[in-house]
C-alpha cells in the first residue's frame, strides 16, 4: 500500500469497511470436489469475471476509463466475488523494472495514457509488477478474491495454435522462465490472502502438447515450486487443447494434490467442432452433444472417490450482438453449470482494451461492462447468470435434496403464482419442488399441490390431486418438462416471451429425433436443478 497516494488509500480503507464482509475466511483448500474455507470447512463458491492485464501495455484494462475503486464497486454490485486476473510471464521476468508510463510511451498510447492520468494517476510511476499488485490490493479492499492467471509468456493477445506460446519448449515458452515467473508471483503475494490461487498456465495447446509431459512433469514441477513459495494459494492446472481436455485422468491419478491445494480448470464457448450446430441443426441435439462432451472431457473429474474441484474459468458470449449460437449455448451451458454447481469465471469483465491486435480502444463485445466501463453492457445477460451466482449444493448441509425449476433462457425460476397457477420470477428464495428425477408428479414442496397440464396454450395449474399428474424431462437435451394431455400427446412447459413470467403448456418444439428440426426450443427449456440449501 505504500506506493499508493493518500487519497487512494483513504478510498480503499472506506471500501474495506463497506464492502469487505465475506462470510468466509481465507485461504481456501480442496475437500473432494469442493473448495472450502481452510479454517471452518465451509464451502466457498467462486463466481468470477476475467480481467486481463497480460497484454501490452501490461496494465489492468480500463484504468483509462474509470477510477479503480469504481470498477471494483461494479464487480461487487453485479455479484462477482472474484477476479481471474491475467498476467504474462514476461511481466515479471523481463519487464519487472519497466514503469507503466514507459510502457504506454513505448506504444505511443497518448489518449489511453491521458485517461490513466485522469482516473488512476497513482499507477504511472509504478513498475509493471507493482501496478499489478496495486490492483490486487484494491480488489482485496472490496472483499474480492483474486486468481492470478498465467495467461501466456509474451504480453500479446491469446490464444492460437500457432502463437508459439502454447506448450513448454515452444519458441516463446521457456519452461524454466515460466516456473521462475510463477515463483516470483507466488512470493510477491505471500501473506496477501485475497490472492487465493495461481493459475499455472492458460490453455495449453498446439502440435507439441503431450498429456504425460504436461500433467506428470510440468504441472507437478510448477505446482511444487508455487506451493513451496506460497503454501496458502491454490494451484490451478488447465486441461489440454485450449483447456477442454482432462481425459488423461480417466486412466491416471494425480501424483500429488499439494496438501489439498490443486484444482483443475476448463473452458468452453459456442464454437469448436464442425460447423455451427446451434443454428444449422437441432438445437436440442447440439445441447445434448455439448453437455455430453463437457461431462466426458472435463466434468468427470468432480465425480467419484478421487474427485477434484473443477473451476470453469472461461465461458462467455457476445453480449452486444447476442447471436443465436451464443444465446443458445449460454442457455444450454447454464443448465449444466447449475446442475453441477460449478465454480466459474466468465469471459470477461472488460469493456475495452488499450491495445489489442494493433487496434486501440477496441471494444470487447463479451464484456460485462460497456466500452466506457461506466455501466453493464447487457443487463438481461446478467439476470440470466443469477442462479449460477448462488450456492446450490453445500457438502455440510443436512437438508434433503429438492429441486429448483430453472428457465435458463430468462434466468428465472418457477414458483407459485396467482389463482393456482405458476409463475417465473427471481431465483432468490423462490420455491422448491419435489420430483423423482425421471417420471412422476411434480410437487410444490410443502404445499401438497402438484402441477397439472390442462391444455395446449393454457396455464398449468396447481392441484391437490397428484395421482394423475406426471411430468418427465424429454428430448435429446432432457430440458423439456412434459406431461401428456388427454390424447396422450406431450405438452411442454413454455415461458411466454418477452419472459414476463407467464407460463403455459404448448406443443413441444423439436423434441423428436428429426435432425432437420431447426426451430428454437429454448423458451421451453426448464431444468430441475438439485439443491440442499434452505430457501
Amino acid at each position: 500500500m505504500k506506493m499508493l497516494g493518500k487519497n487512494f488509500q483513504a478510498i480503499l480503507l472506506f471500501s474495506f469497511i463497506v464492502y469487505a464482509v465475506p462470510s468466509y475466511s481465507l485461504p481456501l483448500k480442496t475437500q473432494g470436489r469442493w473448495l472450502v474455507d481452510e479454517r471452518t470447512g465451509e464451502r466457498v463458491k467462486l463466481h468470477c469475471a476475467n480481467w486481463p492485464a497480460h497484454v501490452f501495455p501490461m496494465l489492468a484494462e480500463g484504468l483509462d476509463k474509470q477510477p479503480l475503486p469504481f470498477i471494483a464497486s461494479e464487480i461487487v454490485k453485479n455479484n462477482y466475488n472474484c477476479i481471474r486476473f491475467t498476467f504474462s510471464t514476461h511481466m515479471f521476468t523481463r519487464y519487472a523494472n519497466l514503469t507503466i508510463e514507459e510502457s504506454f510511451d513505448r506504444l505511443n498510447l497518448k489518449k489511453a495514457k491521458a485517461g490513466v492520468i485522469k482516473h488512476n494517476p497513482f499507477v504511472l510511476k509504478m513498475t509493471v509488477p507493482q501496478a499489478y499488485e496495486a490492483v490486487v490490493d484494491a480488489l482485496g479492499a472490496f472483499g474480492i478474491m483474486i486468481d492470478a492467471d498465467n495467461h501466456i509468456s509474451e504480453p500479446i493477445w491469446c490464444c492460437s495454435n500457432d502463437d508459439e506460446n502454447g506448450f513448454p519448449n515452444d519458441p516463446h515458452f521457456d519452461p524454466e522462465e515460466w516456473i521462475e515467473g510463477l515463483k516470483l508471483v507466488a512470493q510477491r503475494f505471500k501473506g496477501k490472502s485475497q490472492l487465493i490461487s495461481i493459475g499455472l498456465r492458460n490453455e495449453p495447446r498446439g502440435k507439441n502438447q503431450n498429456a504425460t509431459l504436461w500433467f506428470d512433469h510440468y504441472i507437478m514441477e510448477a505446482a511444487a515450486q508455487v506451493h513451496q513459495a506460497n503454501p496458502d494459494v491454490l494451484v490451478i492446472a488447465s486441461g489440454l487443447n485450449f483447456a477442454t481436455d482432462l481425459t488423461y485422468f480417466k486412466n491416471h491419478s494425480l501424483k500429488s494434490n499439494f496438501d489439498n491445494k490443486l484444482i483443475f480448470e476448463g473452458h468452453s464457448y459456442s464454437w469448436g467442432g464442425k460447423g455451427n450446430p446451434w443454428v444449422d441443426g437441432s438445437v436440442n441435439k447440439a445441447c445434448a452433444d455439448k453437455i455430453g462432451s463437457l461431462n466426458n472431457n472435463l466434468g468427470f473429474v468432480t465425480n467419484g472417490e478421487n474427485a477434484v474441484p473443477l473451476f470453469f474459468s472461461e465461458f462467455g458470449i457476445d453480449r452486444k450482438q447476442l447471436p443465436a449460437d451464443d444465446d443458445r449455448f449460454l442457455s444450454c451451458f447454464s443448465t449444466w453449470a447449475a446442475e453441477k454447481d460449478l465454480d466459474w469465471g466468465l469471459w470477461a469483465l472488460q469493456g475495452s482494451y488499450y491495445l489489442r491486435q494493433n487496434v486501440t480502444n477496441m471494444e470487447e463485445y463479451f464484456g460485462v461492462l460497456e466500452i466506457d466501463w461506466d455501466r453493464v453492457k447487457n443487463p438481461k445477460v446478467e439476470r440470466r447468470l443469477g442462479l449460477l451466482k448462488q450456492t446450490l449444493l453445500d457438502p455440510k448441509s443436512t437438508v434433503p435434496l429438492n429441486y429448483i425449476m430453472y428457465h435458463p433462457q430468462s434466468g428465472a425460476c418457477v414458483g407459485e403464482g396467482m389463482d393456482a397457477q405458476i409463475r417465473a420470477g427471481n431465483c432468490k428464495g423462490l420455491a422448491r419442488w419435489t420430483h423423482n428425477g425421471h417420471e412422476g408428479p411434480l410437487e410444490l414442496k410443502g404445499t401438497g399441490l402438484c402441477l397439472k397440464a390442462i391444455g395446449d396454450g393454457l396455464p398449468p395449474i396447481l392441484t391437490p390431486d397428484c395421482s394423475q399428474t406426471t411430468w418427465k424431462p424429454i428430448s435429446a437435451s432432457k430440458l423439456h418438462l412434459a406431461s401428456k394431455d388427454h390424447k396422450g400427446e406431450y405438452l411442454c412447459l413454455h415461458l411466454e416471451p418477452p419472459f414476463a413470467g407467464n407460463i403455459v403448456t404448448k406443443k413441444c418444439i423439436c423434441v423428436g429425433d428429426d435432425p432437420t428440426c431447426k426451430d428454437n426450443p429454448t423458451s421451453q427449456w426448464f431444468k430441475l436443478v438439485e439443491t440442499n440449501i434452505e430457501n
